[in-house]
């Protein structure tokens, strides 16, 4: 028992750990395949970042001509510097107002006339001696040229010699006085003073003790003054300097300056090394882009997220593109045919992720063009155009008229944003001429690598399809030769199934070529099948109603096997297969009920072995191929006939969960009904019948007996649904 259970156990383990495995190959896969694109996107994105590199000495005379590569924007350090020396020596320095210089000049040049005055006063003294007691006792120092003065004057001399000085002085103070100031001020004292008009020794007198006690009273701010100048140096910008592509850098001759070598290196010419910070922006641009486009597609396209093909088919189309892009951009960027991803991806994928291709092709070639928004813009318009003009209508589409309308879009966006530029009107003709042919151009390569890419990732495109719907086709003209009235049955239902595709949403041009070869394998056996017997004996009756089952139902397999010699696509096998379900091929089973070992037969015997349709497609051509055969069936057709047979063929579908599979609405079913009997009353009216041909038409029949009494296979090979037999044997 215990043994048992470990054996259970360990099947357990291995059964959910097969998924997990499966999932973590998968991961694995789609890593590696994100690398190994990332790998090729930056390689070839980074082609320019690796210039030829020059090796030059300031000083030296230039053997060649240095052109730049590409625009570039750098910072000019020498000439910020040189801006930020001079704006700092503009802003004015903040000085602070010391009031007690003033009020100690003022008791200054009171003490020393109150000194003089006093020594004045003392009658005993001599000159000489006034002159040294004066000395000795002044406050500050002067000079023995205006000491001597003041002991020369008199009271009145005095009194008006101190309020002069006590004047200039205040002038000056009150005005302000800053140290790089003292020594005009000085000057400018004598001056003053000698204009008074008080005499030599006077004027002496005070301008000597202005000059003494004059002193700068403006005191620097040291803390302000740099917060102001930071301020102003704060709001300086950097000067940036600007070198266009194709520019001349260095002409050959010149002597080499340390500019030129700074320019060098800006731009990555210069002896040396990679620019890796332009290769770190261009790694995280490139897993920005490439990841947001993976997310994209996960929560907009799961389908195409979840198929590594189709993941793998994006990636070849964009390096694809880049390559061409990349050449072309060496002759122009507007000639570059980028919209041929974009064409590539709505075809072969999806036209809403072209439109992403579209977006994500713009902004590579932005690398590519150094970021040149003319060039970007005309690129993502242009896609964009492009993906309108193959969205898949209900006859297909053209690519010719996909590249003239590309063409007529790059044109505008060229002139237009041209015009903005203010560009010379010549200028503007050339480069939207050279948009215009790209556009043509993008329209060429698509049509040249499209057929490889739908043989290599094995897709269907309507291109494709329409070939297969052309009358001419092989397999059609064996239908045609062999079974004409299959071939004629298959194209009503084609005209029926495509008019109603377009009213539900679903592919006009799949349904209308699955229409067409849904029945193809009743080539192998024709004669079994009522359409192609054209009043000859049917074989059926001679037969088992369960082999003529087998026979009938072979005709699916038989279409498969005709669609695998043909190599037609995976969409109109489906449509083979699927048309049918899993009907009931009902008039051979009641038969089989009928015989004496009637309560021996087995229903399931008697139904087609599916798939039920996956698809509105084969949905649709299941309910168009059972409503024609029963519809064809009725002895005189009318409008209320076909409606209430086209209804209810409709319901029978629905009930017996041959709809279950497929995305069809009720809402869809009742426009698909709508159609159908519109069609259908337009294609078997009732028309007059003339006597001549009644009379023909009986004695056809009183020759053939009861030959078409019989209608086997009417029911369950041509309509191949197995609809009522009431309504086929009529």
């Amino acid at each position: 028992m215990k043994e048992k259970m470990i054996s259970v156990n360990n099947k357990l383990r291995d059964l959910f750990a097969q998924p997990v495995n499966i999932q973590t190959h998968s991961i694995i896969r789609r890593t590696v395949v994100f690398f190994v694109f990332f790998a090729l996107y930056m390689l070839c994105l980074s082609a320019d970042f690796i210039p030829e590199k020059i090796s030059m000495q300031i000083g030296q005379v230039s053997d060649r001509d240095v052109i730049a590569p590409r625009t570039v924007s750098y910072i000019d350090n020498v000439k910020t510097k040189k801006l930020e020396l001079e704006v700092m020596a503009s802003v004015a320095n903040v000085y602070d107002m010391d009031i007690a210089v003033m009020a100690k000049a003022e008791d200054d040049v009171k003490t020393i006339f109150r000194t003089a005055q006093a020594i004045q006063l003392d009658k005993t003294l001599t000159t000489e001696q006034k002159t040294g007691k004066l000395t000795h006792e002044l406050p500050v120092a002067l000079s023995s040229t205006v000491v001597a003065g003041l002991v020369n004057l008199d009271d009145t001399g005095l009194l008006k010699t101190e309020d002069y000085t006590k004047s200039i002085l205040r002038k000056y103070l009150q005005r302000g006085i800053r140290d790089d100031d003292i020594d005009i001020a000085r000057k400018q004292v004598v001056l003053e003073a000698e204009e008074l008009g008080l005499g030599k020794n006077a004027e002496a007198v005070v301008a000597g003790i202005a000059q003494t006690l004059i002193r700068p009273n403006f005191i620097l701010n040291i803390r302000e003054s740099d917060k102001r100048k930071q301020s102003a140096l704060a709001n300086i910008e950097s000067v940036r300097e600007t070198v266009r592509k194709g520019q001349i850098l260095v002409r050959r001759g010149d002597i080499v300056t340390s500019e030129q070598i700074h320019v060098m290196e800006e731009l990555g010419l210069y002896a040396g090394n990679i620019s890796e910070v332009r290769v770190l922006g261009l790694t995280l641009f490139v897993l920005l882009v490439m990841g947001i486009s993976l997310g994209y597609l996960y929560r907009f396209a799961y389908p195409i997220y979840n198929n590594n093909m189709h993941l793998i088919l994006l990636g070849l189309i964009v390096l694809v593109t880049l390559l061409i892009a990349k050449v072309a951009h060496y002759y122009s960027d507007f000639a570059a045919p980028i919209a041929a991803g974009a064409l590539l991806t709505a075809i072969l994928i999806d036209p809403r992720v072209g439109l992403l291709i579209s977006v994500i092709m713009a902004m590579f070639f932005g690398v590519i063009v150094d970021h040149d928004l003319r060039a970007v813009v005309a690129a993502l318009i242009g896609g964009m155009a492009g993906v309108y003009s193959v969205t898949k209508m209900a006859h297909g589409y053209s690519l010719a008229r996909g590249g003239v309308w590309i063409a007529v879009i790059n044109f505008l966006v060229i002139g237009s944003t041209g015009l903005i530029q203010q560009l010379n009107g010549t200028e503007i003709l050339f480069q939207g001429m050279l948009g215009a042919i790209s556009g043509i151009a993008s329209a060429v390569i698509t049509t040249g690598i499209l057929p490889y890419l739908e043989h290599v990732f094995n897709i269907t495109t309507p291109i494709k399809l329409l070939d297969l719907a052309k009358p001419n086709h092989p397999l059609l003209q064996r239908l045609l030769l062999n079974a004409p009235g299959t071939y004629h049955h298959s194209v009503l239902v084609g005209n029926l199934a495509e008019t109603a595709a377009v009213t539900v949403g679903a592919d006009p041009v799949v349904v209308r070529v699955g229409a067409y070869y849904h029945d193809i394998g009743k080539l192998k056996r024709p004669y079994f099948f009522i359409e192609n017997q054209s009043g000859c004996e049917n074989p059926h009756d001679k037969i088992a109603p369960s082999l003529s089952t087998l026979i009938v139902i072979s005709h699916i397999k038989d279409g498969f096997d005709l669609c695998k010699e043909y190599k037609l696509p995976q969409v109109i096998v489906d449509i083979i297969q699927q048309h049918h379900g899993t009907t009931l091929a009902s008039y051979f089973y009641k038969r089989a009920t009928e015989t004496e070992h009637g309560e021996c037969v087995i229903e399931s015997d008697f139904r087609y072995e599916g798939p039920t349709p996956q698809t509105k497609e084969a949905a649709l051509v299941m309910l168009a191929d059972s409503c024609e055969a029963a519809v064809r069936s009725i002895s005189k057709p009318n409008v209320n006939r076909i409606e209430a047979t086209v209804r209810k063929i409709i319901r029978e579908r629905l009930q017996d969960g041959q709809l279950d599979e497929c995305n069809l609405t009720l809402r869809d079913l009742k426009i698909i009904g709508d159609v159908y009997i519109r069609l259908l009353s337009s294609m078997f009216h009732s028309r007059i019948e003339y006597p001549e041909a009644l009379k023909e038409l009986e004695r056809r029949k009183t020759k053939s007996g009861n030959s078409n009494k019989q209608p086997a296979g009417k029911d369950d090979s041509n309509h191949c649904n197995g609809t009522n037999v009431d309504a086929s044997v009529k």
